[in-house]
């Protein structure tokens, strides 16, 4: 039986590099991978002998473009086995290259972006002649080869009959490693306009992460008699086009600050203590961007990805990157988990890129944050790596505050122009309709022609006076789902306060139940389970209201007698305040059974028990607790006065009590975010404030319009 096998015919050259590589930029660009691949930490696209034109630089017939980089290069051999074997790669089989040597001034660590073993050709695209240079990683010698693409239109021989001239230099032993490649008789003419598009293709290639970009740098030069003219950095600056963000600093003394910028502003920042002691990650910083649509947009164009492919929050500790962490589709901090529980409201990882910086001294200090034994990523199960997830949700959750608050402040002050708008075109119509009338009524015509004006000027007025209404009655739905949307992505958003609500029910049901128990064994087994069934009904409530909360029709409110709210909370209570021996006392000014407030009573209820939740935690572990409710009126305002003699509230926490996570209690402060914005929507304030009264720590005010 005979046999046959595959001959390659010299046009194969031309199909892998002329015609496959489509154009100038992409066979640089795959140069450039190649570059990376061989661990490289810079490369130079070197322009020589261009000419200056009155629109920037343009080639000429003896222009030349050099690659020129420090990767690890090749020897004599390899270029032998790699470089001249069409479709080899030396990446095929090793994806992750880790690259050592005396040469190099660090140990490099990449993963290979090229394995097909054809962007080598990418330089018969640019011009028919090549130099290649190289100097092997450990190797006294360069090799040069010297390439003529000429040689290859030639249709009558195999590839392999096509013989290249080499030879071998010997080189002082310090010589820097790397791989040169001098492209000569340019088959495009390059102008300026196709080196800025160069310029803007190349700068893709970079990580728009400072740390990234940092350890593979790209360069372009122009050389005019073999003297350098100009050299730029191409750089990939996409994170600075992106408008908001949070930056946060942690300090090892367990002291934080944080800002967040809109358009290069500063908007909001706060310095607070983190942790009582020392942090027990180490000091760190952190940036976390949010990406609006178009935001997103311009990531693309500018990055060449769409951000969910570049990935979210990365990790990196003393500028070095510590995978997978952040890499697309290794959601670790479980942020759409998250999203999907909450769409409304809450960031998914598509809205989100950022770093995080470690400092590796105090993590080395501490003996925190170590690296897995196969040395991908840290020891997850460690308790420094949830307290760094916790530190970065904090953070996220600070961004969607002010993100999510922007929206609702912008959308309330279009509502606003609108009504404004609205307002001055009904004042202008009345005031038009009025003179047109006064003019038809005055005029000369004739009386039956005056009624037909006047009656068709009549249909045109209730027109125009409906489309007014029309643009009133929008105003006020506009209004409704503001509200509504403010219900959605507020601080805690609504599941939050229904499982905080939840909570609160429940610990009233389990006093209750164990001060009932400890009844039963004194005094018999007749349980009177009427409290009880009552807060059962309140989480049902709670419960099936919730889910309906974003209806309109769910914020009514009516008038309610304070004093069966007080009565109500009491009762309730009475469990909870003897199992923790609180004494509870009421310090009512006279006449407040008249006094009446315009709420939902749920949402009293829901104030009212996250403050005493907030108490309880805050009077753990002291004797003689005390929590007295003060009521005060005038003819137009009520205030409540909820007080403690607790642990109190550290006076650097007292500026942010009311946001998310900044519980002094180990808490997560949901509770007193829901009461804010609860009182808000009934046209209430709450302040934390000093009585003066030594018996008392902490004291919360309350301000509520009198009905």
């Amino acid at each position: 039986m005979g046999e046959f096998t595959f001959r390659t015919n010299s046009k194969l050259k031309t199909l892998v590099g002329q015609e496959l590589i489509t154009n100038n930029n992409v066979a640089i660009f795959e140069l450039i991978k190649n570059s990376y691949d061989a661990g490289a930490t810079r490369v130079n696209i070197e322009f020589h002998n261009f000419e200056v034109s009155n629109k920037g630089w343009i080639s000429s017939d003896n222009s030349i473009i050099k690659i020129v980089d420090n990767g690890v290069g090749m020897t004599t051999e390899q270029i032998d086995r790699y470089w001249m074997e069409l479709g080899r790669s030396s990446k095929e089989n090793n994806k992750l290259l880790r690259i050592d040597s005396q040469k190099m001034s660090k140990l490099i660590k990449r993963f290979a972006n090229g394995e097909k073993g054809i962007g080598r050709f990418g330089v018969d695209k640019i011009g028919s002649g090549l130099i290649l240079e190289s100097i092997g990683i450990d190797s006294s010698r360069k090799t040069i080869v010297n390439f003529d693409w000429n040689k290859y239109d030639d249709r009558s021989k195999l590839l392999q009959e096509i013989k290249n001239e080499y030879t071998v230099e010997n080189i002082s032993s310090d010589s820097q490693t790397g791989l040169s490649l001098t492209i000569t008789h340019l088959r495009d003419e390059w102008t300026q306009v196709e080196i800025d598009r160069l310029k803007k293709d190349i700068s893709k290639f970079l990580s728009p992460n400072p740390v990234e970009s940092g350890e593979f740098k790209i360069f372009i030069s122009f050389y005019q008699d073999q003297k350098l003219i100009d050299k730029e950095e191409i750089k990939n600056d996409s994170f600075n086009y992106l408008r908001c963000k949070i930056e946060t600093q942690l300090y090892s003394d367990g002291y934080c600050s944080l800002k967040i910028f809109s358009d290069g502003e500063p908007e909001y920042g706060e310095s607070f203590r983190m942790f009582d002691g020392d942090s027990p990650i180490g000091k760190l910083s952190l940036e976390i961007y949010y990406l609006d649509r178009g935001d997103k947009n311009l990531f693309t164009r500018r990055v060449g990805i769409r951000p969910h492919e570049y990935g979210n929050i990365k990790v990196f500790r003393d500028n070095f990157r510590i995978v997978p962490y952040g890499e697309p589709h290794n959601d670790w901090l479980e942020i759409d988990k998250k999203h999907a529980q909450g769409i409304f409201r809450t960031f998914g990882t598509r809205d989100l890129v950022g770093n995080i910086f470690l400092d590796g001294q105090s993590l080395l200090e501490l003996g925190a944050l170590k690296e897995a034994t196969d040395r991908v990523g840290f020891i997850e199960d460690a308790a420094e790596f949830k307290i760094l997830k916790d530190f970065i949700w904090k953070n996220i959750t600070v961004l969607e505050n002010y993100v999510f608050n922007q929206i609702k402040k912008e959308a309330k002050e279009a509502s606003e122009v609108v009504k404004e708008e609205a307002r001055e075109f009904r004042t202008e119509l009345s005031n038009s309709l009025t003179g047109f009338k006064e003019i038809i009524e005055k005029s000369d015509i004739l009386n039956y022609q005056k009624d037909v004006l006047l009656q068709q000027f009549e249909e045109t007025s209730s027109q125009l006076t409906e489309r007014a209404d029309a643009i009133d009655r929008a105003t006020v739905e506009v209004d409704k789902k503001i509200k509504i949307y403010a219900q959605l992505s507020n601080k805690e958003g609504i599941l939050y306060e229904m499982l905080h609500s939840i909570k609160n029910k429940l610990v009233t049901i389990n006093n209750e139940i164990d001060l009932q128990v400890e009844l039963a064994k004194r005094q018999g087994f007749d349980l009177d389970l009427t409290v009880l069934k009552s807060s059962y009904m309140d989480i049902e409530k709670l419960v099936n209201g919730s889910l309906d909360k974003v209806n309109s029709s769910k914020l009514r409110k009516s008038n309610h007698q304070l004093i069966d709210m007080l009565s109500d909370f009491k009762i309730q209570n009475e469990a909870t305040f003897k199992k923790e021996k609180i004494e509870f006392i009421e310090n009512y000014q006279d006449g407040i059974a008249d006094l009446k407030v315009f709420c939902s009573e749920q949402t009293m209820k829901t104030i009212f028990d996250n403050l005493l939740n907030n108490s309880v935690k805050a009077l753990d572990r002291f004797d003689n607790k005390l929590i007295e409710l003060k009521i005060e009126y005038t003819s137009t305002d009520i205030r409540i006065y909820f007080s403690d003699n607790g642990c109190g509230i550290p006076k650097e926490k007292s500026s942010s009590i009311f946001t998310l996570w900044s519980s002094s209690t180990n808490g997560t402060g949901i509770g007193l975010a829901s009461v804010k914005e609860n009182l808000i929507d009934i046209g209430g304030e709450i302040h934390l404030i000093d009585l003066g009264d030594k018996r008392l720590s902490t004291t919360f005010m309350i301000n509520l319009p009198r009905r």
